[in-house]
């Protein structure tokens, strides 16, 4: 078949350039082109075709022959290939190299091309060298550089036969500049997977987007799917502890995190929570669970000046009818914190929520919280003279852990600062949905079609103040014959109640106990015929001060190793508090680490911070000095065993 014949009627499917750019004069030009070519797809001679465009036939049949062929995007060059100084073709040398002196300039174009046509296989071979491909049978190094590779090519033309009166080898730096080229060619043309193997971790989160692609779960209904993830402030912050002499010194603690869930459809931040703590946990993440579905309190207006905009703040305490409304999809990351039995088993089980997991720093699968965590970072975190950048080499303020001490930034204004900027948020419109803030988008939802959005809540059986709350069956414990009333134990505490205490046919039976975690001082109990036992009170000074579990389980360890010793009618949070308080002069060399935990129980409990003097053999008490005695909780100090064998010898 005929160059001709094959290009009949297919003049309509050739793809058709953008002539914006094209001067008057390469117009006209372009315009005689395509004309010869509209006609020599169609019957017309190429006789009529000269005689119409004034093209000659020898060029009529080069220009239909470039427009022929396919371009590297898959389709036929068609008229693009009669664009002026439109180069379809390499350059392809013909004649060897000539030999020339060292310092010679010119007259090697096209050598490496020529190479590898003399060698078949060489330029795929090469090509796999430049990838880092395991095929080469040797351990390649991570990010290649050119010079390598250019050393490799070398090893390569040396076992092809390459001799050294040929190119290469005649040139002075053996074609160096020539190689680094094509490898730099090389990796544009597969940049995708040269990201891949070698990019940072952003530009990887970043080469899954962008495709042109909308995804195939689109969320349009509040609530229908939140995004939950855990972000860690970019600055330093600083608690204040009050000296034995009545002063306050500020201490620098360690990194704060924010857990945020935002909502898919309408940008919304619907609960957070700040953790005093270097990682979260997942009873973070459960507790912010919680909060979109219950609210959470507004802390403590510290900052003066500070203004919450009219009807901000979070969904569930503005708007009405959001309280109790429970998420259907919950996107995470990789993190522990989020693959925890008590998110992925326990709260699902209770919520009743689809889940999603992405990779783990990858914010294209949760662009919405993502965009927050920059824009607090932005707006808050690094305006602040304590601030550590994005990055050691980003942003970081000179100085910055003494800045956090000399110039403070109390983690309680850090928090009424986040809360505000978050009511702002909220309140703030958007371009992204049609210039309302996402309040009102929420607002405009639930109005739509009569109120006709039928929100998913909690059924009946649940009560609000026990949503994901953690749940044990114990047995109770009492003696009937040695009047030892009945009661639980939890955590190496007991518990127990007025009604409870007189139930003397409930000893050991199981019975149902609801354990909300950031405060064991009360458990609710329940028979397994589902009867309300009701309230249930630790007992002694366990009860006197709030505490979490966390807090619980540290206190323990510290009496089981008998780092911390209490007497009986100690408060064992305020011993706990003031044994991590303790410091020899002043808060200056109080551990960073120490003062996180320090705040994090003050917060829980509500009390102030305050620094002690330092007790013999590490004894901390508050109130009268603690003295060895059968009333110890853990019991007399571990003897010493040098002089137990000692006793023995001399015994003997």
């Amino acid at each position: 078949m005929s160059l001709k014949e094959s290009a009949y009627g297919t003049f309509d499917d050739w793809p058709k350039p953008d002539l914006t750019g094209l001067t008057e004069s390469e117009l006209e030009d372009y315009q005689r082109k395509y004309t010869a070519m509209r006609l020599f797809c169609s019957d017309a001679t190429t006789q009529e075709i000269r005689d119409c465009t004034g093209i000659q036939i020898s060029n009529i049949y080069y220009f239909a022959e470039r427009c022929m062929k396919s371009a590297p995007d898959g389709n036929l060059w068609g008229c693009r290939a009669l664009l002026p100084n439109l180069h379809i073709k390499g350059y392809s040398r013909k004649l060897p190299a000539k030999p020339k002196l060292p310092e010679a300039k010119g007259g090697l174009s096209g050598m490496l091309r020529q190479t590898f046509d003399r060698f078949p296989g060489l330029e795929e071979e090469f090509i796999k060298i430049i990838k880092g491909s395991k095929k080469t049978g040797h351990v390649e190094e991570y990010r290649k550089r050119p010079l390598s590779c250019h050393r490799d090519f070398l090893g390569l033309l040396k076992r092809y036969g390459v001799k050294d009166d040929e190119w290469p080898f005649c040139t002075k730096y053996l074609g160096l500049r020539t190689i680094t080229h094509f490898v730099a060619e090389t990796k544009l043309d597969q940049n995708s997977r040269f990201v891949s193997l070698e990019g940072e971790s952003a530009a990887k989160a970043h080469l899954a987007v962008g495709r042109g692609v909308r995804p195939q779960l689109k969320f349009t209904e509040p609530f229908d799917a939140v995004e939950i993830d855990g972000y860690h402030w970019d600055s330093h912050s600083a608690v204040r502890f009050k000296t034995p002499d009545g002063l306050y010194v500020n201490v620098r603690i360690t990194r704060l995190w924010v857990v945020l869930m935002t909502d898919s459809a309408s940008h919304a931040v619907l609960a957070y929570k700040c953790v005093f703590s270097s990682e979260a946990s997942a009873q973070d993440v459960i507790d912010v669970m919680r909060y979109s579905i219950t609210g959470q309190p507004r802390p403590e207006p510290v900052v003066a000046g500070l203004i919450y905009p009219e009807n901000s703040g979070l969904p569930n305490a503005v708007i009405e009818g959001c309280k109790g409304i429970v998420f259907s999809v919950a996107k995470f990351d990789g993190a522990l914190a989020h693959l925890s039995e008590k998110v992925t088993i326990t709260a699902r089980a209770e919520l009743g929520f689809f889940w999603t997991l992405g990779p783990s720093a990858h914010f294209e699968r949760r662009p919405y919280v993502e965009h927050l965590f920059s824009l607090f970072s932005q707006n808050v975190f690094c305006r602040l003279p304590s601030t550590t950048g994005h990055s050691p080499d980003n942003g970081k303020a000179p100085n910055a852990e003494q800045a956090a001490i000399q110039i403070p930034i109390l983690a309680e204004e850090l928090l009424h600062l986040l809360d505000v900027e978050i009511a702002q948020y909220n309140a703030r419109v958007s371009e992204g949905l049609f210039f309302l803030s996402p309040l009102d988008y929420i607002k405009e939802k639930m109005a739509k079609d009569n109120n006709h959005f039928l929100p998913r809540k909690l059924g009946s059986r649940c009560q609000p103040t026990e949503v994901l709350q953690m749940k044990r069956t114990v047995t109770v414990r009492g003696n009937s014959k040695k009047g030892r009333r009945p009661y639980v134990q939890f955590m190496r505490v007991r518990y127990s109640s007025s009604l409870l205490a007189d139930g003397w046919g409930l000893i050991g039976k199981k019975v149902i106990i609801y354990i909300d975690e950031n405060d064991l001082r009360v458990l609710t109990a329940y028979t397994p015929d589902g009867f309300l036992l009701g309230k249930l009170v630790a007992m002694g000074p366990w009860a006197d001060t709030k505490h979490d579990l966390k807090t619980r389980k540290a206190i323990n360890s510290k009496l089981a190793d008998r780092t911390l010793q209490i007497a009986s009618e100690q408060d064992p949070v305020r011993a706990y508090l003031a044994g991590l308080c303790a410091s020899s002069q002043s808060g200056s060399d109080l551990h960073a680490k120490e003062a996180t935990e320090a705040a994090r129980v003050a917060a829980e409990a509500g009390i102030d911070l305050q620094i002690t003097e330092p007790q013999a053999n590490n004894a901390v008490t508050t109130g009268k000095t603690l003295e060895y005695s059968d009333s110890l909780i853990i019991g007399k100090p571990v003897p010493d065993l040098n002089d137990i064998i000692n006793q023995k010898r001399r015994g003997s």
